[in-house]
């Protein structure tokens, strides 16, 4: 690169660094993430997951905007990222306070920072003109993130003023109270808390309208509460006890589109709001990487269970399928033999029939995939099957 420092080759610099950032944004989110729960312990992802998501976004959002800008005009955010802007609601909402939301923000732009000054550094570069890509680079991020810290501060007091004015702060408080343990009459929340609660997370745009609905077609009272712009959690509960009738009015009212729902089981009191939302928590999990609009504990309870360790999970499904996790035509062609042959106890005609193919066939991708994975079916059927299961999530 030329050793002239006129802004020309600065600018030159300054693109080659954007692009770098952009290049590596998943280590750096990565990064931030791993800094953000040893250094900031208050803004607590597992206590109050609606506001993983919203961090995750957020980060991604920010370095985008910010790389985009040291690469071209070099001017503060004008107006904030509309994730970042999601973040603070939440934030907000979750009754996490301001300064431990820019304590994250302030992890972040180090983050970012170091990354741009060893990038630097590794170009090939003189003296003076390193000296002004640091320069003016360094001072580009300080006033992001200045710029960034003033709009956060602005968004959170507004969305905190406007909760208390609506009575909203009050109710969540309330309800992330009883979550907590608290044992609290549901008078003031206009919700019998003695009755059979069913928990229930939706997202998507039409999230409020869907849980209206679910309340007047299966005739049981509503408690809720937004968690973020698109993210509701919810109870339905009733005194009368649920039977199948219920589960098969429930099954018949599908969500639109753009809108996920994950249910929890039935339990009853304080206990049972507890349990029945983390069940719904559990299951939104999963959801979120299956291609359906509604899905309920009962059904992916395994899923969401090895879920909570995602590299022990992957390397779960790798151990046990091994070369048949690969992505290829066999690859698939075997694991959909596989799962048709647990799923029917194990039965080469009813496999056969359930792919349309001949006996043989089955009994021939059998002997073959048992020979590539070196253990039988039988032997071990519940780990392939646990592995089958999980290998959908992690694709």
């Amino acid at each position: 690169m030329a050793s002239s420092t006129s802004q020309t080759d600065v600018n030159v610099v300054l693109k080659h660094l954007a692009a770098t950032l952009e290049a590596e944004i998943d280590q750096l989110v990565e990064t931030m993430l791993l800094r953000m729960r040893e250094q900031v312990p208050d803004y607590d992802v597992d206590s109050k997951p609606e506001l993983r998501s919203a961090e995750l976004d957020s980060c991604y959002a920010n370095i985008r905007a910010a790389s985009a800008a040291l690469g071209s005009d070099r001017q503060p955010p004008s107006p904030l990222p509309g994730e970042a802007i999601a973040e603070v609601r939440a934030t907000a909402r979750a009754g996490v306070s301001l300064d431990t939301l820019l304590h994250t923000y302030r992890i972040g732009h180090a983050v970012v920072l170091e990354s741009a000054i060893d990038c630097i550094g590794l170009m090939d570069l003189d003296s003076a003109s390193r000296h002004a890509a640091l320069t003016i680079g360094s001072r580009y991020l300080f006033a992001y993130v200045d710029a960034l810290s003033a709009g956060i501060t602005q968004e959170y007091t507004a969305e905190r003023d406007r909760l208390m004015r609506t009575g909203v702060q009050r109710r969540v408080q309330l309800i992330r109270e009883i979550l907590e343990g608290a044992n609290i009459s549901g008078g003031e929340l206009g919700y019998d808390l003695e009755g059979e609660h069913l928990a229930v997370i939706a997202s998507g745009p039409d999230s409020e309208s869907y849980l209206t609905t679910l309340q007047d077609e299966l005739s049981r009272d509503l408690l809720s509460m937004a968690v973020s712009e698109e993210t509701i959690w919810a109870w339905i509960g009733s005194r009368t006890p649920i039977g199948p009738s219920f589960w098969k009015a429930l099954a018949g009212l599908c969500p639109p589109s753009g809108t996920l729902i994950a249910i929890g089981e039935a339990g009853w009191g304080l206990a049972g709001v507890r349990e029945s939302h983390a069940q719904a928590l559990a299951a939104h999990r999963v959801a979120t990487r299956l291609p359906h609009p509604m899905i309920r504990y009962r059904d992916v309870s395994l899923e969401a269970t090895l879920m909570t360790d995602p590299d022990a999970a992957r390397r779960f499904v790798k151990h046990e399928l091994g070369p048949l996790a690969e992505e290829n035509e066999r690859s698939e062609k075997l694991r959909q033999t596989l799962e048709a042959y647990i799923r029917t106890g194990m039965n080469a005609s009813a496999a056969a029939a359930v792919l349309n193919v001949s006996d043989r066939t089955i009994a021939y991708r059998i002997r073959r995939l048992e020979e590539m994975l070196g253990v039988t079916v039988t032997g071990r059927g519940a780990e392939l099957a646990a592995a089958l299961r999980m290998k959908r999530l992690y694709n």
